[in-house]
């Protein structure tokens, strides 16, 4: 296994809390690195500083001795010899060494010699500048000075001035502390992180028992998205949105089941029973016949329910791809209202159709679909009724058809669910036998698949309004 897939299956395998952690601790380690190579080096640089303006304050002394007082010895005495001694017992002992113009030495602090010899000018310096060298002699660490300094207003020597700074170096050389100080605060980090993790986590598993307790006798639970940081709140209106839509596909879902057992028993039931009084004793040839006849009518009936039921279900397949065809809708709808036409006539009602238009549409289910909406009209109108067809071309890339009938009508709260499967209206609806509940139910398959719109309006007695609008 290479490297590239190993390390997706290792982040799988790792839980977030721990990613937490782990990105949080290497954050504050790479953090606590930078500010403790900072704060080491700002240090170091404060020492060094003291270190050179100490230096540069000791050669200015030394020079306002020799100008001003030349010839008083015990003052340059007191400044090269006296107070360097003193300093011996310190920790940051100094020497001091003066040349004269021929190079010569002029005063020195004792001990200075058996350190660095007198001889010892940084040739490669130049005398006429301030010049700063570090030095070692017996495992002891200093830091010279070396200046051109004015012995008289025509003469000019030297100074050496030598800084012991073992102490600082060693206290600086010695990372010890530092590397303690920043293990210390990483596995602090480490824990602080995993804390921290955990507390942040906890509503993910508040969330994740809620979840838990979802089943399906209590589709009804909701989660609470203002009990949630703000990093989870859409997770939880994301969860209840789909909730509600499996909550609401298995109530339709048990509706449907339930329904199509009560459609099925009928017809099943009729043929169970005109059999067994057809097997009860003999028959002549025509009653036999008479109930085969019978027995056709509902094996159609259960044939065409079944047909329906497969055609909802492809049509809700959200893969499925429809082959569209540009036809015109003014002449589809002509060669339907001819077919039912003699429907029509037996109830005398008059069915007419106006306007024109284009569209690309699947012609097999453009046709089923306005049969459906016109044998539904034309079972729910009154004798001596209207039934219209208005086509019209909305200029806007759509095309709207609008069936209008006089019928019976539906009542307002039966509007949002006509369109449902096996959805029937009680009462002067129920009346009319023939369908199922499944007609209108394809009609809203057929536009949803066409990326279309569809409406109802109705009043009772008065009649029906289905508008269908199709892209172009």
């Amino acid at each position: 296994m290479s490297l590239k897939n190993a390390k997706p299956i290792f982040l799988k395998k790792v839980s977030i809390r721990t990613r937490l952690t782990l990105f949080y601790s290497l954050a504050a380690f790479i953090l606590l690195t930078i500010i403790t190579l900072f704060l080491y080096w700002e240090t170091t640089n404060i020492l060094y500083k003291a270190n050179y303006q100490f230096l540069l304050d000791e050669a200015d002394s030394i020079q306002y001795v020799l100008r001003t007082k030349p010839t008083d010895l015990n003052t340059l005495k007191q400044e090269v010899i006296e107070l360097p001694d003193k300093s011996g017992d310190s920790i940051y002992r100094y020497f001091i060494r003066v040349y004269n113009e021929n190079k010569h030495v002029m005063i020195e602090t004792p001990g200075l010699a058996a350190i660095l010899p007198a001889d010892k000018l940084f040739s490669s310096v130049k005398l006429d500048k301030v010049s700063f060298r570090w030095y070692s002699s017996k495992n002891t660490k200093y830091l010279v000075l070396q200046s051109p300094i004015s012995l008289t207003d025509k003469k000019n020597g030297s100074i050496q001035i030598m800084l012991d700074i073992s102490h600082q170096h060693s206290v600086i050389s010695d990372r010890k502390i530092l590397i303690i100080v920043l293990l210390v605060s990483t596995l602090s980090s480490l824990l602080l992180g995993f804390f921290i993790a955990h507390r942040g986590m906890q509503s993910l598993y508040v969330l994740t028992d809620t979840v838990k307790k979802i089943t399906a006798t209590s589709l009804h639970r909701r989660i609470d998205p203002n009990s949630l940081p703000k990093e989870l709140d859409k997770l939880g209106l994301a969860f209840n949105q789909m909730l509600d839509r499996i909550e609401s596909s298995f109530v339709r879902l048990k509706q449907f089941s339930s329904d199509l057992a009560h459609e099925l028993r009928t017809p099943i039931n009729n043929l169970i029973g005109e059999t067994e009084i057809t097997l009860s004793r003999a028959h002549s040839i025509d009653e036999y016949q008479h109930v085969l006849i019978s027995n056709l009518e509902e094996f159609q009936r259960i044939s065409q329910l079944i047909e329906n039921i497969l055609f909802l279900s492809r049509a809700e397949n959200p893969q499925l791809e429809i082959q569209k065809t540009l036809l015109s809708a003014h002449d589809e709808i002509a060669v339907i209202c001819d077919y039912y036409q003699a429907m029509a006539d037996e109830k005398n009602i008059t069915v007419t159709y106006e306007g024109k238009a284009d569209l690309h549409v699947n012609p097999i289910m453009f046709r089923r679909m306005i049969s459906n909406i016109l044998s539904n009209s034309l079972n729910y109108t009154p004798a001596g009724g209207w039934i219209r067809f208005v086509i019209t071309d909305l200029h806007n890339q759509h095309v709207q058809i609008v069936l209008s009938d006089n019928g019976i009508g539906i009542p307002a709260e039966h509007l949002p669910k006509i369109f449902d499967r096996f959805y029937r209206v009680d009462s002067a609806r129920s009346q009319h036998s023939g369908g199922v509940g499944l007609g209108l139910a394809i009609v809203k398959s057929i536009v949803d698949l066409h990326q279309g719109t569809l409406s109802i309006t109705s009043e009772p007695e008065k009649g029906t309004r289905i508008c269908l609008i199709f892209p172009r």
